[in-house]
């Protein structure tokens, strides 16, 4: 029993002093690794994976694109979501049409989805705005989440953002890019057992536009929990400010890129 108490309190301690960590670094603490070789090789979750193991179902496109298709993949999608046509589609793509790249030390630049098919790599946010660009126009019960991602075997932690998405009878899943196994939509209890994520903000994926159109001018006067119209999670505003000053940001220089590819 005294084990298992000295483990708790351990594992509290070490979620307090990320929360410190997260208030003193804000966003230039961001992971250096991608969650998906932390976390998912040889893990995650397969609805298939018997049959996956006997049946070469896995086909690429005749047109020379290096994205494979999983049709029993894509069927599990539309029959547990909303939209699950689109969301296998924009999955594939950040899970198998980009590559993890680690940003400089200090450094925290927020590729806009376009620069991240360009340049064909990221890390954690740019594959989850690229998610989102793929989806932003249809009506996705899912959120966009800041937060950490403590590991409960050592205690070890990294700062994360990840896309929370639901399915039709309301269950949650976790959505992870880079994951090259068919094996980075998890549903949620999956990883409660062995990981412990510590959400600092999360933004409705139909409110993310929203936000970043209307909230900035405000941002330089004082809010209270209830001044906005949109429903946030927050639990720090000098973080939620620099997320929404680099969202506000990105989505310029991407609304330009977007602009300039219609001429």
């Amino acid at each position: 029993m005294g084990k298992n108490n000295n483990k708790s309190v351990k594992y509290v301690l070490t979620v307090v002093a990320l929360l410190v960590l997260w208030g003193i670094y804000c966003f230039e603490a961001f992971a250096n690794v991608s969650y998906a070789y932390l976390f998912l090789a040889g893990k995650g979750y397969k609805p298939f994976e018997d049959d996956w193991s006997i049946k070469p179902l896995i086909t690429y496109p005749a047109d020379g694109n290096n994205i494979p298709d999983n049709q029993p993949y894509r069927e599990w999608c539309i029959n547990t979501f909303k939209n699950g046509e689109h969301i296998y589609e924009a999955y594939k793509e950040i899970a198998f049409g980009i590559n993890y790249r680690a940003e400089p030390s200090k450094t925290d630049y927020w590729q806009t989805p376009v620069e991240t098919i360009q340049s064909k790599q990221g890390d954690c946010e740019d594959s989850v705005f690229l998610f989102f660009s793929k989806l932003s126009g249809l009506d996705i019960d899912g959120d966009i989440i800041w937060g950490w991602v403590v590991d409960k075997e050592n205690s070890t932690a990294f700062a994360h953002v990840w896309y929370q998405l639901f399915d039709k009878r309301g269950r949650p899943y976790i959505v992870e890019g880079f994951s090259k196994e068919w094996n980075g939509i998890i549903p949620v209890e999956m990883l409660t057992e062995g990981e412990r994520r510590v959400p600092t903000l999360m933004l409705r994926h139909n409110q993310v536009n929203r936000v970043v159109d209307e909230m900035m001018p405000r941002f330089t006067e004082s809010f209270e929990e209830d001044q906005f119209t949109w429903a946030i999670y927050m639990n720090n505003a000098t973080i939620a400010k620099e997320i929404f000053q680099k969202l506000q940001v990105m989505f310029a220089r991407y609304n330009g890129q977007l602009h300039q590819s219609m001429y």
